[in-house]
């Protein structure tokens, strides 16, 4: 895209990425995680972190930490495998995309992308001549784990290693997950080949995927959560990404904006792009109205894409419990939590939802036990979804109504012609044909 600016805009492009999984121009709060992962790839196939998962809320920046694990894994000159499980038969997509790899490398005439880097994996580095010879010596005719134990062999007897990562691992078909499961398990876990496994999901899956007891596999890897960034963290990647692109804060702005970044990366790119384009950055510098905008802008824009497919994945116990807390004003314990929610809904199946809620990022517990919104859940979109399922409701009340009232004056309008004999008058709707009826 460079290519179709003059040069005089070339540094004048707004640098923050606001669309999940698009790395940032300043990778800020997840350095700590980013290293115990890596040395747990150096370590090898005894080390748990050699199989990682990933868990974190929408926005959490899982698929960027992803990418750069692999790049790391590229760099070190291992075969990587780049898989997601948001769409189905992830065991044949495995296998075609070692038969792209088989394609790729027969293109490759120097050393992998971005150099080599031997500190980062603890392996020799190889180039590509080693993954050449892998991918020839795959016969497209075998399964998954005959193709994924020959590159682990390979990788052995070369020194290096097979990375395979699957991003939104929670959206997986269950048997699909399983089947992989079990192949990991044998070459990794039992027979202890140099195959690492990273993979990234949803919180949720700490009590679906991880406690299903046909994967083991997953179960056994090394779990990281992913850590929710500082307002430090949102100041120095705020600052850093204005100042690269030519631009500055005016007032207090910048302060203004980190204080409105809270945990997630998402919220975070959000609002130094609209706080970048509202200003006109860089020919004025970011003022505090201008982050005022932003602000609002990103509200906005986290209840479209963030908050509102959150809420439709909900079942009526979380929404409940989520219309409960908003009554309460956005914080609250649980006790008046259940108060509120009333009805037939026991104990356990609010607990649930406690429970359920907190992994997906719409609540968080205070540590004195209260309640509170979560990063993936504003008070203010609860409030409008409930207003909204009040004017549905409302309308389809009202409609009830009518159509109830309609029946009654339909059963009014009879004929009632007094009929002597009976000595009754008929029952029969007016302007009946034959005769009037009575009761008896």
């Amino acid at each position: 895209m460079n290519n179709l600016l003059g040069d005089d805009e070339t540094s004048q492009q707004n640098l923050f990425t606001p669309d999940f999984g698009q790395p940032p121009h300043s990778y800020v709060g997840r350095d700590d995680m980013l290293r115990d992962v890596r040395t747990g790839l150096g370590a090898g196939p005894r080390d748990p972190r050699f199989t990682s998962v990933l868990l974190g809320p929408r926005g959490s920046g899982k698929t960027v930490t992803l990418n750069m694990i692999e790049d790391v894994a590229y760099k070190a000159g291992w075969l990587v495998l780049p898989l997601d499980a948001s769409t189905s038969n992830i065991v044949e997509r495995l296998e075609e995309r070692i038969e792209w790899a088989r394609d790729e490398n027969e293109t490759l005439t120097a050393a992998p992308r971005g150099g080599t880097d031997t500190t980062t994996t603890g392996v020799r580095v190889l180039g590509a001549e080693w993954q050449r010879r892998v991918v020839r010596a795959i016969e497209p005719k075998w399964g998954a784990r005959r193709q994924l134990t020959t590159l682990a062999e390979h990788a052995a007897a070369n020194g290096s290693a097979v990375l395979l990562t699957v991003d939104e691992l929670h959206s997986g078909g269950v048997e699909e997950l399983r089947r992989l499961s079990s192949d990991l398990q044998h070459i990794t876990k039992r027979e202890q080949r140099p195959l690492a496994f990273v993979g990234a999901g949803l919180a949720e899956m700490k009590h679906t995927l991880l406690e299903d007891k046909k994967m083991t596999f997953f179960q056994r890897c090394q779990s990281f959560d992913m850590p929710p960034l500082t307002r430090a963290d949102a100041m120095k990647c705020l600052s850093k990404t204005v100042r690269d692109a030519g631009g500055e804060f005016g007032g207090n702005a910048l302060s203004d904006l980190a204080e409105a970044a809270g945990p997630l990366p998402f919220r975070m790119q959000l609002l130094g792009y609209y706080a970048w384009t509202v200003a006109d950055a860089p020919h004025s510098p970011v003022s505090e109205t201008a982050a005022d905008q932003a602000i609002n802008e990103t509200d906005q824009d986290m209840h479209q894409r963030v908050f509102s497919p959150t809420w439709h994945t909900l079942n009526e116990h979380e929404q409940s419990f989520l219309r409960a807390l908003s009554e309460s004003g956005g914080h609250a314990s649980p006790q008046q939590i259940a108060g509120r929610i009333g009805g037939p809904i026991s104990a356990s199946s609010i607990a649930r939802a406690d429970n359920h809620l907190v992994n997906v990022g719409c609540i968080a517990h205070e540590p004195d036990g209260s309640i509170r919104f979560g990063p993936v859940m504003a008070h203010e979109s609860v409030v409008w979804f409930a207003e909204r399922e009040r004017q549905y409701a409302g309308t389809a009340a009202h409609e009830s109504a009518s159509r109830r009232a309609g029946a009654e004056a339909g059963a009014r309008q009879r004929c009632s012609k007094h009929m002597p004999r009976a000595n009754a008058r008929c029952i029969l709707r007016a302007g009946h044909a034959g005769r009037c009826r009575s009761r008896w």
